[in-house]
């Protein structure tokens, strides 16, 4: 008679697709520290940016800023998060952006940050849960295991 291996099931299907996607968030940030400078910077940018009236010369220096801070962005992360920062960003039409695009655009920067860094938060919670999940089961599991003939369970199993 042969055994079939039966089809995992759902909780671990889930948990196999779970972890895939965790392991697939964590791993598009190739410079989580670079990335955290950056995003330190842009949004210190913005908050000084906010109460303070740019004329075109502090506007374009500010424009030259954003576009160093997204290739360096780009640079630290993976190329679905890349694409995904190239379509927030605006066509440039070769004039000085107003003070309040250079404003939206430094927002849209922060936000999308902070969105990949709760992200990778997400991920590393979950990859967590997963692992104590797992070691659960796996003290579960010994627990349930026979012992071999002869051979007594003695005290409940910690060391001393």
């Amino acid at each position: 008679m042969t055994t079939t291996p039966h089809p995992a099931s759902g909780d671990e299907q889930r948990e196999h697709t779970l972890r895939d996607a965790v392991r697939t968030d964590i791993e598009n940030v190739e410079e989580p520290a670079r990335l955290l400078r950056v995003s330190a910077m842009a949004r210190s940018l913005l908050e000084e940016a906010k109460g303070v009236h740019l004329e075109e010369r502090a506007r374009e220096r500010m424009h030259r800023i954003y576009e160093q801070a997204i290739r360096e962005v780009a640079g630290a992360v993976a190329p679905e998060l890349r694409d995904e920062l190239e379509r927030l960003r605006p066509t440039p039409n070769g004039e000085t952006p107003t003070e309040m695009e250079i404003r939206v655009m430094q927002g849209q920067l922060v936000g999308w940050l902070e969105g990949v860094f709760q992200g990778i938060q997400a991920g590393l919670q979950l990859q967590q849960a997963a692992a104590r999940q797992q070691q659960l089961g796996l003290h579960a599991g010994r627990a349930a295991l026979p012992l071999p003939d002869g051979v007594r369970a003695q005290g409940d199993g910690n060391y001393m």
